[in-house]
């Protein structure tokens, strides 16, 4: 039997007790539960915890400091490892006609190494068009203490998307 992962609840950032790490967001945009991404794998959590963003700009920022173990779907999958050993998956969920090769405007083929806040993708997209959803997924947080998200509003690497606290009484 698949173990669904435990979704991550909203808590505003002055309420979580004992913050451990804060994950910069690699999208900007308005923060959704993970059951909002168009894949039912990620929507499930049957890859890990995480969260969603309806992205206002169509530009995907490394979270952390880290390796690119792989890019895949058109560059709109990455799966980074980052220094501190959580692995994380980076999805946009972009229509077939607006992942054109064309329309890439920035990309990271060829990189294995990526630092905080640098350019992973970006595509030049009209988004009154497109619907664009980003999904953050922890790969390897079930050891960690509880996920949150602080905010319903984010800026890509200016902004915590989410923050794991130490496991204690709330």
């Amino acid at each position: 039997m698949i173990a669904l992962s435990p979704p991550i609840n909203y808590r505003p950032i002055t309420q979580i007790a004992n913050p451990i790490a804060h994950i910069p967001s690699p999208f900007s945009g308005k923060v959704l539960p993970l059951a909002a991404h168009p894949n039912a794998a990620i929507a499930a959590g049957m890859l890990g915890t995480g969260v969603c963003v309806k992205m206002n700009v169509p530009l995907l920022l490394s979270p952390c400091n880290g390796a690119i173990e792989q890019i895949r779907k058109d560059s709109c999958e990455y799966l980074i490892t980052a220094n501190n050993g959580l692995k994380m998956l980076l999805s946009l969920a972009l229509s077939s006609e607006f992942t054109k090769p064309e329309l890439l405007k920035a990309n990271s083929f060829g990189k294995t190494q990526v630092r905080l806040a640098e350019p992973l993708c970006f595509y030049d997209v009209p988004l009154q068009e497109a619907k664009c959803i980003g999904a953050i997924v922890l790969l390897n947080a079930q050891k960690l203490g509880a996920c949150y998200y602080p905010l319903k509003q984010v800026t890509a690497a200016k902004e915590p998307i989410i923050t794991i606290a130490r496991a204690c009484a709330l």
